[in-house]
């Protein structure tokens, strides 16, 4: 009996033990085991819903599926958490208790596996049916409860990861750009990836492109060259020599697959590139885009995003590289690119197509900061797409850059010419032929300098404004010029044509005046009207004068060999002019010492002294020509000058400032003057006419007829008025 019944009781008492230790062990490891409890569905993120009812705030958290969607008409493009194997995470949201957020997830947060509790990643807000865009952020939401809340800690963690590309786009290495790709899904790949690189559950983070910082390079790290292993939110490379070794904390790093090999390819942030051996440079555009300009034959451009299909517009810089990869073969394996370029003095863009403007990349580690090199699609202008590189605009010396100092002689200058232009406009002896004459070039003068004053005291921030301010001097020292050519044509004419006393007469100085403005109005008009032309509508780079710069003048580098625009509409026509003048002047000499030798030979007596009188008025008027033709002619050679000559640097400190002193110099020539004097303080009433035993009336208008005689440049007419008057 004993043997059988033990033999049957063995096994019952043998497979007791065995449940009883599979229950115990299950029941300890049931305990440790660490669930992570997401609030919505694994493809799925979370949003917040909040109902003003004037009262009380209603507020909600569902989850974005597709009746949200259509219910809230709303739409999101957040990779929801990435769950690595998710054979302890449970999906589901606290039910029958109204949510609460109880914190935003860290970097040092802890996880805890409380039933009560559940994480999701929040990536909208709607208020009253109106969805607001807020930064996606991992929360915690919980049952709203009044007793303390036991929690018992997770060993799983959520870490950050950014993939260099959106959705299912890989990354180009060859163009540096990401581009479509239906060979693999936005989720599976990257799933893969961080499943090789880890051996537990792990939830991530996902999100798109890196941002480095300013002074930062994205430096491309491919597979081939380098071990890349991600271990929670960062990224381990090194060297397949083994030499290197570096961590790149979170933030910095991105990871993607490469568009043609396949590979995995990092991008990382560093402002050192010569520990990764790396051959960096500079792109004007952010990664995906390129300049596009804003009208045809302009440098300004903006930058537009690339399109899916337009390969032609990617970032290619194999004519920079290839040169190099004769002597560095593989210089095209690590590259580091960082965007962006800010020039505080302005950019513009080389013409790589022209000898002066040709340029190529050294090999060096170290990158300068005044550069970047972009492409240029003209195809609505020109049918063409290059690749080129912006350089900064260098500022000249301060030494002789002194902005502030420029604006206060300017302003002295106008404020001088606007004097001289309102005694010549109030005195009614100087309003004949010669004194319209002047007050027209007084006139445009005082143009031309009171804008640039505008343009020396501060940066014009308005496009429009800038460009009136630019057209405005050009006009106003065109106008100059032109008026000035005026009274050297005039003097020429008085001394050396053969019928001057017929033309002396009243109408026919009239006619002549007539004459005198249609020439300087419409070249001033014409020559301006074709700068803004060809500004507005280029037809070439070397017409194109960029008046709307920021410059307030032409666009190029004043005085640099490449600002052919101000030499054909500026220097050209104002040089031309100049010459004209000084010929004019010379030519003048010779007739006014064959005039004077005539002069000698009349006999005493009315109608000789007449012209003798007449002589010296119009020698006086040559000479005031002459004076004139210096002030405005040495601006023009100096400003010629400068651009053979840069050196030394306070030579022309001091000639800009005596160009800016134009006014005053003027103002020198024309007002100081003791009979004008006279006639001034007649005007202003403080001069009593002097008075005579043997006939006041008759004194005083002789007086009068006198310094009319000699201030003003048309005598004879005048005279005669006065004779009639006393008839």
């Amino acid at each position: 009996m004993f043997p059988h019944e033990n033999s049957v009781s063995f096994p019952k008492t043998i497979l007791l033990h065995i449940f009883v230790l599979t229950f115990f062990t299950l029941s300890i490891n049931s305990a440790d085991v660490p669930i992570f409890h997401k609030c919505c569905p694994e493809d799925q993120n979370l949003i917040k819903v909040i109902v003003d009812l004037n009262i009380t705030l209603d507020v909600r958290y569902v989850c974005l599926n597709a009746e949200a969607r259509e219910n809230y008409n709303v739409s999101s493009d957040v990779v929801p958490l990435l769950v690595v194997k998710s054979e302890n995470v449970q999906f589901y949201m606290p039910e029958k208790c109204q949510l609460e957020l109880i914190r935003t997830i860290g970097d040092n947060f802890e996880i805890t596996t409380d039933n009560d509790v559940c994480y999701d990643r929040l990536v909208l807000e709607i208020v009253n049916d109106i969805s607001i865009q807020i930064v996606p952020k991992t929360v915690a939401l919980a049952c709203v409860k009044n007793e303390t809340r036991d929690t018992l800690r997770s060993t799983l963690t959520i870490d950050h990861v950014r993939k260099c590309c959106p959705g299912s786009q890989r990354y180009d290495t060859v163009y540096h750009v990401c581009r479509n790709s239906a060979e693999y899904s936005k989720d599976n790949w990257l799933m893969k990836q961080l499943t090789n690189y880890n051996t537990g559950s792990k939830i991530y983070e996902i999100d798109f492109e890196l941002h480095c910082k300013s002074n930062e390079y994205a430096v491309e790290l491919s597979e081939d060259k380098y071990t890349i292993d991600i271990e929670g939110r960062m990224l381990k490379v090194g060297s397949r020599t083994g030499t290197n070794k570096y961590i790149i904390p979170s933030g910095e790093w991105c990871v993607d697959r490469e568009y043609v090999k396949g590979e995995v390819v990092a991008r990382v942030c560093t402002n050192d590139c010569s520990k990764f051996d790396a051959y960096c440079l500079r792109k004007c555009c952010p990664v995906g885009y390129h300049f596009k300009p804003r009208h045809c034959g302009k440098f300004n451009s903006s930058c537009v995003p690339n399109a899916d299909d337009d390969e032609a517009v990617y970032f290619n810089i194999s004519s920079y590289l290839d040169p190099l990869q004769e002597h560095y073969k593989n210089i095209e394996d690590t590259l580091g690119i960082r965007t962006g370029l800010d020039c505080p003095n302005g950019r513009t863009a080389l013409n790589r197509s022209s000898v002066k403007d040709f340029q190529y990349l050294t090999y060096t580690i170290s990158v300068g900061n005044d550069y970047c090199i972009e492409t240029f699609d003209t195809r609505d202008c020109q049918d063409d797409v290059t690749v080129t590189a912006v350089i900064c605009l260098i500022a000249p010396p301060s030494q002789y850059n002194d902005f502030q100092i420029s604006f206060v002689l300017i302003s002295i200058s106008s404020v001088c010419l606007a004097l001289t232009l309102l005694v010549y406009c109030t005195l009614p002896e100087l309003r004949n032929k010669h004194g319209r004459t002047l007050t027209c070039h007084l006139s445009m003068m005082l143009l031309a300098y009171s804008c640039l004053a505008r343009v020396q005291y501060d940066v014009v921030e308005n496009t429009l404004i800038c460009t009136l301010l630019g057209y405005g001097i050009y006009f106003g020292f065109v106008a100059a010029f032109a008026w000035l050519n005026v009274m050297c044509i005039d003097i020429w004419w008085t001394f050396g044509h053969v019928r001057t006393r017929s033309l002396q007469k009243g109408k026919s100085q009239r006619n002549r005046f007539i004459w005198y403005s249609v020439y300087a109005w419409s070249s001033s008009i014409l020559l301006t009207l074709a700068t803004f032309l060809f500004d507005t509508y280029p037809v070439s780079p070397l017409l194109d004068s960029n008046m709307d710069s920021g410059l307030c003048w032409f666009g190029a580098v004043q005085n640099d060999n490449s600002d052919w625009p101000h030499y054909i509409f500026f220097v050209a026509p104002m040089g031309i002019v100049t010459c004209m003048n000084f010929v004019l002047w010379v030519l003048t000499a010779r007739h006014c010492v064959r005039v004077k030798s005539e002069m000698h030979r009349l006999q005493a007596g009315s109608a000789g002294d007449r012209a003798k009188r007449r002589f010296r008025i119009d020698q006086a008027k040559y000479i005031l020509t002459g004076k004139l033709w210096v002030v405005m002619g040495a601006g023009w050679v100096s400003e010629l000058l400068s651009t053979l000559i840069h050196e030394p640097w306070w030579l022309w400190f001091v000639v800009d400032l005596l160009n800016e002193l134009q006014g005053v110099f003027i103002f020198i020539i024309l007002i100081f003057k003791p009979k004008l004097y006279y006639l001034i303080r007649k005007r202003l009433g403080l001069e009593k006419p002097h008075v005579r035993k043997n006939g006041p009336s008759s004194s005083a208008r002789s007086s009068s007829t006198y310094l009319s005689r000699t201030i003003s440049h048309e005598p004879m007419r005048i005279s005669l008025t006065n004779n009639d008057k006393e008839k």
